[in-house]
């Protein structure tokens, strides 16, 4: 036997977009944080009330075919219930980074690319405001549940937080359901 749920959410992204600093943001963890890519290369776990929260390593075009660690990556990606996508304020082009985030999910397991999604325009901090609301604008267009995040505002923590609220509301019927 198997176990296959790990978490209830699952951080998802590129690797270096905020992944592992929301996580410590809201919860206890002491995930590494630093400025290069591939930081994170196994799940880091944190607990927001009875939530576990997973911040999975990133994902790079290619993975579902195994470039990288690909495989070994999605497959924490299966054991979660809902996904925060994580795009960062600072790509080029964050429309061809959801897709190509989407795209491997989809094409390592068509389940993945069907989950409750949650997107997240992170870094939000590091580009101008103009910058974050055309992107932000794009990304509702695929996603209307798009948001705008960066862990040094608290406006936009406590939006991520009533999310996660809204998130626990939701399992707590579903138990009460069964």
């Amino acid at each position: 036997m198997e176990l296959k749920l790990i978490a209830d959410v699952g951080f998802v992204g590129f690797p270096n977009v905020g992944k592992s600093s929301l996580l410590n943001e809201l919860t206890r963890a002491q995930s590494k944080v630093a400025n290069y890519p591939f930081t994170t290369l196994e799940p880091n776990l944190g607990v927001y009330y009875d939530l576990i929260l997973a911040d999975l390593p990133g994902l790079i075009e290619g993975a579902s075919r195994g470039r990288g660690l690909g495989i070994k990556f999605l497959r924490h990606v299966e054991r979660t219930r809902i996904l925060f996508h994580f795009i960062s304020a600072e790509s080029e082009d964050p429309i061809k980074d959801y897709k190509v985030i989407k795209k491997e999910l989809g094409e390592y397991n068509t389940e993945l690319a069907d989950k409750p999604e949650y997107l997240f325009l992170s870094k939000s901090d590091a580009v101008s405001a103009e910058d974050v609301a055309d992107k932000l604008k794009k990304l509702k267009k695929l996603n209307p549940k798009a948001m705008a995040i960066s862990i040094l505002d608290d406006k936009s923590l406590e939006a991520v937080r009533k999310m996660l609220n809204k998130i626990i509301d939701e399992k707590t019927v579903a138990k009460t359901e069964e």
